[in-house]
């Protein structure tokens, strides 16, 4: 199975995207693209809202995305596809859904961009109140685009560098509240854990100050803080030796996110009482600011600027090529897979910063960023999952259908581990569950009225149009991939 496989993905030349991206890049790329405003800014909310328990929601949200990469890691190197996700989708699910799946992650990241816009509005405003928060969004998105306009090699440069600065962030964040915890610096002496949990109260309701259910209707939102994981599979057909750094590059999210993600928030619990976090600015620059520390919670803000820039230039990225892989796949013109001198799908970026900007225009309809931005989160989170969602059911149809044709679990490279149960119950029902409920969060339920229709409406068109004759699905697909009977010939004897 390995010599069969030993060049998966080869050189593509004039037929697609270029391999500008390091191995290196590529695991910054992973874990950088889940550090965004998200986190910063709408941990804040999170922390409002749940307390000490926003931490079992992030030790939820690290399993599930753990689910997903793995499965996702098994789809790229044994059945490579230049169209990725939605190509597996059409392949192993049917091409209906993955007519929805593609479009409603498309839009996924035209909503979440203008969000880090947003955010860095949020952020910059606090330094200059005299400008308008959507003002500062007006020119991230500029800046998002020029770059965008740029050959993949300063994509990769860029973000692999940005991804550093907001690593480095939590770093000097944990280390000095782990010494503001210790009574070693600050103004309150020994913290411990007083905080979270004050002496001579109930255990229950300093976990869960809002309820239990709580935690379940905000479970959506959690998928947010990870979104853009699934970027270093989508800059597979870019990235140099993908069957050897993208499998790795997978594997090590769940330890990452461990240690650069959900380490910070439990030293934020015993720092900050809930009550006092929010979304006026970053929750961590506030934590540090009410001990005295308001000199590097101002520089602590600054750096979440390059994370809010991070996640949406990652975020057009990932829009773009989800584009292009509906192009190749035939259920997008054609148009949008043809690539510019530079091997940028150049109509692609322009339709996305199209959409962007008119998503940013419902700013006029809202009452003010703070709803505007949650919203824009909730709208994301629920796209964003169907493609996760779509990524683990692949997977499953996948192993069932090499197992048909006479292939074990020792024929697969980068097998997903516990499968099909983990990609099942962690993949695909516990994340439909978090859709469901998100109905019952007052404050993200409006999102759906938005996020249902983006989901499905592109599957009734693409069924109808199919019925009808009026849409071909015919496929332009590189010709130098090999299809699923080529690359797993059927192995099991005559009659058997």
């Amino acid at each position: 199975m390995q010599s069969r496989l030993k060049d998966p993905l080869p050189p593509l030349g004039e037929y697609g995207l270029k391999r500008g991206i390091k191995p290196w890049m590529a695991n910054l790329i992973a874990i950088g693209g889940i550090i965004g405003s998200a986190y910063f800014i709408g941990s804040g909310y999170l922390v409002s809202q749940l307390g000490p328990s926003v931490i079992l929601l992030y030790a939820i949200g690290g399993l599930i995305i753990y689910t997903v990469m793995q499965s996702f890691a098994e789809l790229l190197v044994n059945v490579p596809r230049q169209g990725n996700f939605i190509s597996y989708s059409a392949e192993f699910i049917s091409p209906t859904w993955a007519v929805g799946t593609g479009w409603s992650y498309w839009f996924n990241w035209c909503a979440y961009i203008p969000s880090e816009a947003v955010a860095g509005g949020i952020i910059m405003h606090v330094f200059v109140p005299a400008v308008p928060v959507v003002l500062w969004a007006v020119v991230f998105l500029i800046v998002i685009t020029l770059l965008n306009l740029i050959h993949v090699g300063g994509f990769g440069w860029i973000e692999s560098s940005l991804a550093i600065v907001k690593i480095g962030h939590n770093v000097v964040f944990c280390v000095i509240a782990a010494l503001i915890v210790f009574g070693v610096i600050g103004t309150a002496g020994f913290i411990g854990t007083s905080i979270a949990f004050p002496p001579n109260s109930d255990l229950y309701s300093d976990i869960f100050p809002a309820g239990a259910f709580v935690l379940i209707t905000n479970l959506a939102i959690i998928l947010v803080n990870f979104q853009g994981s699934e970027i270093v599979g989508l800059a597979a057909a870019e990235t140099q030796n993908p069957e050897k750094t993208v499998p790795k590059a997978c594997r090590q999210v769940v330890h990452r996110i461990v240690r650069v993600d959900i380490i910070p928030i439990i030293l934020l619990i015993l720092i900050i009482p809930f009550a006092e976090a929010g979304i006026s600015d970053s929750v961590f620059s506030m934590a540090l600011e009410k001990y005295g520390f308001a000199e590097i919670g101002a520089v602590l803000s600054f750096i979440v600027l390059t994370a809010a820039f991070s996640c949406a230039n990652s975020g057009f990225y990932g829009a773009v090529r989800a584009m292009y892989g509906l192009s190749l796949e035939g259920m997008a013109p054609k148009i949008f897979s043809r690539l510019n001198r530079n091997s940028v799908p150049m109509m692609g970026t322009l339709i996305t910063l199209a959409v962007c900007w008119l998503v940013l225009s419902l700013w006029w309809f809202t009452n003010g960023e703070g709803e505007l931005y949650l919203w824009l989160l909730s709208v994301s989170a629920f796209t964003g999952a169907i493609c996760w969602i779509s990524i683990c059911w692949a997977q499953v149809v996948f192993r069932k259908r090499i197992y048909e044709r006479g292939y074990t679990d020792a024929d697969i490279i980068a097998p997903a581990p516990l499968s099909p149960w983990l990609p099942v119950l962690i993949g695909v029902v516990l994340e439909i569950i978090a859709l469901i409920v998100l109905a019952f969060n007052p404050d993200l339920s409006g999102s759906l009225y938005l996020s249902v229709p983006v989901v499905f409406m592109p599957m009734i068109i693409y069924w109808i149009g199919r019925k009808t004759g009026k849409i071909r699905g015919i496929k332009y697909r590189n010709p130098e991939e090999k299809s699923f009977e080529e690359l797993f010939p059927d192995k099991r004897t005559p009659g058997q």
